[in-house]
């Protein structure tokens, strides 16, 4: 059975502000000219802070803050979330970059092969490396050298550029080709590193 978890608030603590629209609660007491108080916002059981005031009007500050950034941390939220919305202008043939990696640098390129509202589908393309450095070098996407199956992918968009999830922990971003050499695009290279 699983055991329902509470918020601890000491026995003479009194409610001093509370906001069910955002969640936030905070309790205290006087003691001997001193304040203390403990702040809970969301949902969950882990206080915000439990600090001790040496006013009330430092109390009122700090409550103030917590809630001012609160409102603050919804109203980005929402944006984003509407941003992520927003129709996207992906074209069939453009070129996605993931950079990812741990102590390296690795790249992975893909072109989209088919766009379907907010979905598209791409495919991983080679791509020409050269050795530059020890272990590292520059690379350069290779239009149409596909070298895995399609994968279909929701297009989010953020500050005006979109992106595709590729795994859990990376992203892939747009390439905007340098120069066009006919009608075949030319991209800068990309920074790559490698273990042995």
């Amino acid at each position: 059975m699983k055991t329902e978890k509470i918020r601890y608030i000491p026995h003479n603590y009194q409610p001093l502000h509370v906001d069910p629209d955002l969640g936030v609660e905070v309790h205290g007491a006087e003691v001997n000219g001193k304040w203390y108080a403990i702040a809970y916002s969301g949902k969950r059981t882990k206080s915000d802070w439990h600090y001790s005031f040496k006013t009330k009007e430092k109390l009122d500050t700090t409550i103030a803050e917590l809630v001012n950034g609160l409102k603050q941390s919804r109203e980005l939220k929402a944006r984003l979330k509407s941003e992520r919305l927003q129709p996207h202008d992906v074209k069939i043939g453009e070129v996605f970059k993931c950079s990812w990696g741990y102590d390296q640098t690795n790249v992975d390129f893909f072109e989209v092969t088919s766009v379907n509202g907010s979905m598209v589908e791409v495919r991983p393309i080679a791509q020409m490396a050269e050795e530059t450095g020890f272990m590292s070098g520059e690379c350069a996407p290779q239009i149409g050298q596909y070298i895995g199956d399609s994968m279909r992918k929701k297009v989010s968009m953020s500050g005006g550029s979109p992106s595709i999830r590729i795994h859990s922990f990376a992203n892939a971003y747009r390439m905007k080709p340098v120069a066009m050499v006919g009608d075949k695009p030319v991209f800068d290279t990309s920074y790559f590193s490698y273990y042995a």
